[in-house]
């Protein structure tokens, strides 16, 4: 896909008169490198938010109307009270929109890979979640969890992005192939031991784990992947949503199977 066409996908859905050509391609050419990246890119999404960098008047009303009017429903899902929900969309505001001095405003950083809504939705997370550690600064310090215990900043994770971790579990066990899709049926879900599933392959114990291991893997790293893909979080930040996945991978996947 060309640069032109980019153009035109933007131009589709927001004014021309926000951004010249020149000013949009520019910032095109920033983010992205190479054709299939230009492919993929959110188009509408970049224009929008490279024309609020700028400090276009009516791109910043629609960017309010289109998105930042979500904040306090993103902020909801891990805020504990109505004082925290109002203290995260203030600050998540001042955030993308107010530039430090002499550089962009952290919109700008944004790079057309996955949606402005996500995009915008993670970063309200993330503000929520160093709220969080700010206020735990000042708590008395508490014993360690207990095992299988999710921690409560787990717990922050879990209530923002719940739905889009199941659609991604979803999602990664239907790219498996046939066997990989077998054993963790039987051993997560079914209930085999590894030496069951062994028996049911018709091979080893040692190999039977193995293969399940492996499956194991392979759908981890399908999940991953989807995570990073549909919210553009950082890879620590996958890495966490993954720690609350390996904990409940029996329910996740019991769930993913009878859907």
């Amino acid at each position: 896909m060309s640069e032109s066409a980019v153009l035109e996908r933007a131009r589709a859905v927001y004014p021309a008169a926000w951004l010249t050509d020149a000013e949009f391609l520019a910032h095109v050419r920033a983010v992205r490198a190479t054709e299939e990246d230009l492919a993929a890119l959110h188009a509408a999404d970049l224009y929008l938010a490279c024309a609020c960098a700028r400090g276009c008047p009516e791109a910043l009303v629609t960017l309010e109307r289109e998105h930042l009017t979500r904040i306090r429903e993103y902020a909801a899902g891990v805020a504990h009270n109505a004082e925290e929900v109002s203290e995260v969309a203030q600050r998540v505001r001042a955030r993308l929109l107010v530039a430090e001095p002499g550089r962009s405003p952290r919109i700008a950083t944004y790079s057309g890979r996955g949606s402005l809504g996500g995009w915008i939705r993670v970063t309200a997370v993330r503000v929520a979640r160093d709220l969080w550690r700010g206020a735990r600064q000042h708590e008395p310090v508490r014993e360690e969890l207990e095992p299988g215990v999710v921690s409560p900043e787990l717990g922050y994770w879990k209530r923002a992005y719940g739905e889009v971790v199941s659609r991604a579990v979803q999602d990664a066990l239907e790219s498996l192939d046939g066997e990989p899709r077998a054993l963790l049926k039987m051993h997560y879900v079914d209930g085999l031991s590894i030496d069951q599933v062994g028996l049911a392959v018709g091979k080893s114990r040692a190999t039977g784990a193995r293969m399940l291991a492996a499956a194991r893997q392979r759908l981890l790293a399908g999940i991953r992947e989807r995570l990073v893909g549909a919210l553009g979080v950082r890879q620590d930040e996958a890495d966490s949503l993954l720690a609350f996945v390996r904990s409940r991978l029996d329910v996740s996947l019991g769930r993913a199977f009878r859907r």
